[in-house]
């Protein structure tokens, strides 16, 4: 069978289809790409590494966002609130809030006690504190205890109401300039003054630490 013959791209004699060279003027019959196979190569490497890597992008930016779907998640669902009544750990210590109580005097008021000021009432609590460690544990070392309303605002004690209420309650057994030792439980107490109106609303919490005791 005769090979099909097509013009030269230059002279435009007829030559056979797929000679590198027409035989009349010596011109290269071949395109671009089949005469620079190496450079070609070379470019469709080029352009499958570009596309890889801007799907590469996509992949990633998608992962970290799974990724902080998936830790935002995990951290609403590790939120825990505890009872009165249930032991937390907080360190070397296992506290447990034992008594909640809204009071409106505390004491005789007239001889070092408390009554709460005018639109406010007292939110008292009693506490206990254990080492749980096998070694002594000082005052310093002790968890904050503040009260805390739902919109996260904490509330320090009022001294001179928690000593008042302790000595009402007769709980004299807090370690204050001493180190409690291993095994050894005390209880405490403490009294927040905060508004009445704003108390008898939303929920209200206690934090102890890093945990949260519900209240109301």
């Amino acid at each position: 069978m005769m090979a099909k013959l097509v013009p030269c791209k230059a002279c435009e004699k007829e030559i056979a289809k797929g000679v590198k060279k027409c035989p009349s003027c010596g011109k290269d019959q071949r395109n671009w790409f089949m005469k620079h196979k190496i450079l070609t190569a070379i470019g469709i490497l080029v352009v499958i590494s570009i596309l890889g890597s801007l799907g590469g992008n996509d992949t990633q930016e998608q992962a970290a966002t799974d990724t902080n779907v998936e830790v935002e998640a995990e951290e609403v669902a590790e939120e825990k609130f505890y009872k009165v009544g249930e032991a937390i750990v907080a360190d070397n210590l296992e506290v447990t809030v034992t008594v909640f109580e809204e009071m409106e005097v505390i004491g005789d008021p007239d001889f070092l006690g408390k009554k709460a000021s005018e639109g406010g009432t007292l939110v008292a609590l009693q506490y206990t504190m254990k080492n749980i460690s096998d070694e002594p544990v000082g005052m310093f070392s002790y968890p904050t205890v503040s009260l805390l309303d739902e919109k996260g605002t904490k509330y320090s004690s009022d001294i001179d109401a928690s000593s008042s209420y302790a000595v009402e309650t007769e709980i004299d057994n807090s370690k204050i300039f001493s180190d409690l030792n291993p095994d050894i439980s005390v209880t405490d107490t403490a009294v927040y003054e905060v508004s009445k109106e704003k108390f008898a609303q939303g929920s209200w919490y206690v934090q102890i630490g890093d945990a949260k005791v519900q209240l109301k």
